[in-house]
């Protein structure tokens, strides 16, 4: 059974918790959990994704996050396409809005 991490979302009123399991991208589980998210290329390469690490710790694997500026990753942004959770997390509303 794979191990289940919790995703904070801060920028809904109240605040909700959704689990994610460990193999998965936060990007999947986020798209399952039908939170509204943009997203394009699915391999951390465009960026589209970007959004805000508040708490937590995640993890690219062998994956590099090519679509994050140096700017970005030291004002804690991470690319949800292709990262998984290594703690619970708590994050910010995707940068990228839907219109």
């Amino acid at each position: 059974m794979p191990q289940m991490k919790r995703i904070q979302l801060s920028f809904l009123h109240p605040p909700r918790w959704i689990e994610c399991a460990s193999e998965d991208t936060i990007l999947m589980t986020l798209l399952a959990q039908q939170v509204p998210i943009k997203h394009a290329c699915d391999n951390g390469v465009c960026g589209v994704c970007l959004t805000k690490l508040l708490a937590g710790e995640i993890h690219y694997g062998t994956k590099i996050p090519r679509g994050l500026t140096t700017k970005e990753q030291a004002e804690h942004y991470f690319l949800p396409c292709i990262a998984t959770c290594k703690t619970d997390i708590v994050i910010a509303q995707p940068k990228v809005k839907i219109r």
